[in-house]
């Protein structure tokens, strides 16, 4: 059984995997993070606040990020990338770069995780922008 679009939804990138994985709370998220192991993994994080997400992103702190620390995060993105900066640095978890940019963290996501699965963790309308990016590169299941 193929999972919900954005619940472990993976598709091929440039030959690679990438998963898209969504969180939308503090269980949801530490659900994603034990299901999809970082490891071997590069690893971007995607969060939005906009109405559809919630508006209140204070449950990132109720997540707990050693999973991540060891092979750090890539890239954060969204609306609320900088607010995720800070959550990492208390779990002390490493992270590559800052870029609030959707469609501009995406591609350099992509680009400099040549070679390598991928994982994104999102937020909803982060994975709806990240989703409507992919789909100028590669096969997306269209959700009406």
């Amino acid at each position: 059984m193929a999972p919900a679009f954005g619940r472990g939804e993976s598709l091929t990138v440039e030959g690679q995997p990438l998963d898209l994985v969504l969180v939308k709370n503090p269980s949801g998220f530490r659900l994603g993070l034990k299901s999809f192991p970082a490891a071997g993994y590069a690893t971007m994080v995607a969060i939005n606040d906009n109405y559809a997400d919630g508006r209140d992103m204070s449950w990132l702190w109720d997540v707990e990020f050693d999973s991540l620390r060891e092979g750090g995060v890539e890239l954060l993105t969204g609306s609320r990338a900088y607010d995720m900066a800070l959550r990492l640095q208390y779990d002390q978890v490493r992270v590559g770069a800052v870029q609030p940019d959707i469609p501009a963290a995406l591609a350099a996501f992509i680009r400099e995780g040549r070679g390598k699965p991928k994982r994104i963790f999102c937020t909803y309308t982060a994975m709806l922008a990240i989703r409507r990016e992919l789909s100028k590169i590669t096969t997306v299941e269209v959700v009406s």
